[in-house]
């Protein structure tokens, strides 16, 4: 019975303690930080985002005008291009290390990504999954040659984010869709642990930049700096196993001109923002630039 009592008694000091400083509260914020922590700690080891080798759109653009934009391949350089790529992707993940790969559903990507998967063993490679959502910019079916350069004009004066082509998509559509992909890879990431398992995402070079838009919380002003990725180039996000976060590895082409955005300072403002806050995404209204370059 006295030791009923005395139990009690303490367990009544211990509740009267925690409500008296907060102890309760400092207890959870430690374990809720340190769970947050092992959970960011346990996410793919890098995000790769590659862009499909060489087109038959890239090397003679009259083709949109007769073929689907999706049924367009990879000419033969390209297909050299992705086994490159893939012989090079092999090098820079570890022995220990998985893959698992997202493909837009475009011919000339699935293509990409096959020839980049011949360069690991099939125990490597956990899953490829074609997505929609990654797919290119929707053109409007086939191009009016005619009106191409029309087009291109009012592409420059608008701007690459905000304009839409006739029955197709504007860079704000895809943005929408790069947001609705990473919702879905944030839920895959968080329910399957796999911290040595590595991303590939086998896409458009537009998507590219736009992914990186949305994840680094980007203003339009800022993705109008970037030029468009070489065929088969990639970037890479490496997650800091201190914290968690994803890491910018390489730095991106900017047009020469437009130098008052400082290459270093970009990639350091990329760093700074860590891997939960990408979901908040605000986008600041500035001036735009609008210098072009081929199509994607």
């Amino acid at each position: 019975m006295f030791l009923t009592i005395s139990i009690t008694i303490l367990i009544l000091i211990f509740l009267w303690i925690l409500s008296q400083t907060n102890l309760c509260g400092w207890l959870c914020s430690i374990i809720v930080r340190n769970a947050k922590r092992y959970r960011c700690q346990q996410r793919p080891k890098r995000l790769i985002l590659i862009r499909h080798g060489e087109s038959q759109g890239n090397d003679d653009p009259s083709i949109y005008a007769t073929v689907p934009d999706h049924a367009i391949g990879l000419t033969d350089k390209g297909r050299v291009q992705a086994r490159h790529c893939g012989n090079k992707l092999k090098k820079l993940i570890g022995i220990n290390d998985t893959v698992t790969c997202y493909v837009s559903p475009f011919r000339r990507s699935r293509e990409t990504c096959e020839l980049i998967c011949e360069a690991f063993s099939e125990e490597k490679i956990l899953k490829v999954r074609e997505d929609p959502r990654i797919r290119e910019q929707e053109w409007g079916n086939f191009q009016d040659l005619a009106r191409r350069e029309i087009t291109a004009a009012e592409r420059q004066k608008i701007g690459r984010f905000f304009y839409r082509f006739r029955n197709g998509e504007s860079g704000a559509d895809v943005y929408d869709r790069v947001s609705l992909f990473m919702d879905s890879l944030y839920r895959q990431m968080d329910n399957k642990s796999n911290p040595n398992n590595n991303i590939l995402i086998v896409s458009h070079g537009l998507f590219i930049r736009l992914f990186l838009m949305r994840f680094f919380r980007w203003s339009v002003e800022e993705f109008h700096t970037l030029k468009n990725f070489d065929n088969c180039g990639y970037c890479i996000l490496e997650r800091n196993n201190q914290d968690g976060r994803f890491k910018l590895e390489r730095d991106l082409r900017v047009f020469s001109e437009r130098k008052s955005i400082d290459m270093k300072n970009l990639k350091e403002k990329f760093n700074e923002q860590s891997f939960d806050e990408e979901i908040n995404s605000t986008i600041h209204m500035k001036n735009i630039n609008t210098d072009e370059q081929k199509n994607e």
